[in-house]
């Protein structure tokens, strides 16, 4: 296996916890179900109090990937900066 700079396994890393957490946060919708069942109310339906549930997972997922996203660029300029130099000859 071709020996890679330590900044691309912490840039590998990154992107893995990232798309781990997103999954993670995404799959939580499911339980939105279960408890809309006992919250509903006269202001609020159950179709209603799901609907929200998943709305408020999707911007959950989004802020996610956007602070990983940004992490990843950060990430990205140190692995430029800090690359060998190649000679010319």
């Amino acid at each position: 296996m071709r020996r890679w700079r330590k900044m691309t396994w912490a840039l590998i890393a990154w992107c893995g916890l990232t798309v781990l957490w997103a999954v993670a946060g995404a799959s939580t919708a499911s339980n939105t179900g279960h408890d809309c069942a006992r919250q509903s109310n006269a202001y609020l339906s159950r179709h209603a109090c799901e609907q929200a549930g998943n709305v408020g997972t999707g911007i959950g997922v989004a802020i996610i990937l956007v602070f990983g996203f940004c992490g990843f660029i950060v990430l990205s300029l140190i692995w430029f900066m800090t690359r060998p130099r190649t000679e010319v000859k």
